[in-house]
């Protein structure tokens, strides 16, 4: 049984993302900042292309995900670095406050980047490739456009669930977890965008700004554990920082909230069906990504 073209259209597009990961990882010399955060962004857009294939795949989607997850570890650190200096400056705390994170900061990225051989780097690369070879080696015979359907509601009903329970309590942890599948929902709806761009894009970039707000909050818990841990400062500067970024996430906890309601109004089962249609009916035909393109 042959294939169907949506399937083959997200098996090449997440072959072709995990090819680009490869040659966007960083070796020694580009730890650039916005070169960390594109291959992240690149992985996670790989991630959520993957998470298509897994109830219908089963193992081999599974073991993609997991193996895009420990690739995306390595430049986590360097990462999270770089947002926690970028939110401190931006915040523009009291020198007593911002000196000592700072140079803490300069210190954990010395040791991060000593830690980043460049030997890593071309493993990493080389890995990342070998993953696009096996995507690229799926047997998607018995893969229809409905088993993508029941993949990307699955996606947007796990995070309409996550939300609920995250807005109910106070857990940062449990927002982070409705930011990954948003994210996840983000880009799915991307890879499907042809079938009805006018709509599919226009979600995508909602989800977009969902994903950008959570992505505040969740700096902001990152930079107050830091600063807990490994920043040195006094407990009345500690409080003061503290009470700072409370106030900074109190706002972005409502933004969310507002944009969250928006987004997650249909049920999983509308939002299943309205997908199905856009991708029977589509207005353009999904545009197969070749091995060539793949690997330009």
């Amino acid at each position: 049984m042959r294939a169907g073209a949506w399937p083959l259209h997200c098996q090449a597009l997440l072959a072709a993302s995990v090819r680009a990961a490869a040659q966007q990882f960083p070796g020694r010399g580009q730890q650039a900042s916005e070169r960390i955060h594109d291959v992240r962004k690149t992985l996670k857009e790989a991630r959520a292309i993957a998470r298509l294939f897994l109830p219908c795949l089963g193992e081999p989607a599974r073991v993609t995900i997991a193996a895009l997850a420990v690739t995306r570890r390595r430049v986590g650190r360097a990462r999270d670095l770089d947002v926690i200096e970028q939110r401190l400056r931006r915040l523009a705390p009291p020198s007593e406050i911002a000196e000592p994170l700072i140079a803490a900061v300069a210190r954990d990225r010395a040791a991060a980047l000593g830690a980043h051989a460049n030997f890593a780097a071309t493993a990493s690369r080389a890995q990342l490739n070998a993953i696009a070879r096996r995507v690229e080696a799926w047997d998607l015979g018995d893969i229809g456009e409905s088993d993508i359907v029941e993949a990307a509601a699955r996606t947007y009903a796990q995070a309409r669930r996550r939300g609920r329970l995250a807005f109910r309590g106070d857990d940062p942890a449990a927002l982070h977890a409705l930011r990954s599948r948003v994210v996840d929902l983000r880009y799915q709806l991307a890879a499907l965008s042809p079938a009805w761009p006018a709509a599919l894009d226009a979600q995508a970039e909602e989800l977009n700004a969902l994903r950008d707000t959570l992505g505040a909050f969740n700096d902001f818990t990152v930079l107050a554990a830091f600063a807990a841990g490994r920043g040195d400062l006094a407990p009345e500067a500690l409080e003061l920082l503290r009470a700072q970024l409370h106030a900074k996430q109190k706002k972005l906890r409502r933004r969310a909230k507002a944009e969250f309601d928006r987004l997650f109004a249909e049920t999983p089962d509308a939002f299943g069906g309205r997908l199905a249609a856009y991708l029977k009916r589509p207005l353009e035909k999904p545009a197969l990504v070749s091995k060539a393109q793949s690997t330009v």
